[in-house]
Order: structure tokens, then C-alpha cells, then sequence
């Protein structure tokens, strides 16, 4: 399992709120991680 830096998990998560509100399967698969990853850290934040 990969391990991603602070720097680009918060580049991530914010594509996930507005202005840009892209949905977490649209992000996971454009930044090639997986939606349960996603879903971990959107719900750590």
C-alpha cells in the first residue's frame, strides 16, 4: 500500500469540496487511488 504525503492528500481532498465538488470515484480514479483511500481521508478531515 502506498503512502501519501500530507501535502498531497490535501491537494486531493480539497477537489472533493467547492468550488470544484467533484465526487470521491471521479477523484480516486483521476488521481489513480483507490475510493476506499478516499473515503478514509474524507472522513478523517
Amino acid at each position: 500500500m502506498p503512502r501519501y504525503s500530507a501535502e498531497r492528500k490535501a491537494t486531493v481532498l480539497k477537489k472533493l469540496l467547492p468550488p470544484h465538488n467533484q465526487l470521491i470515484n471521479e477523484a480516486a480514479k483521476e488521481e489513480s487511488i483507490s475510493e476506499v483511500a478516499l473515503y478514509t481521508w474524507h472522513t478523517k478531515v
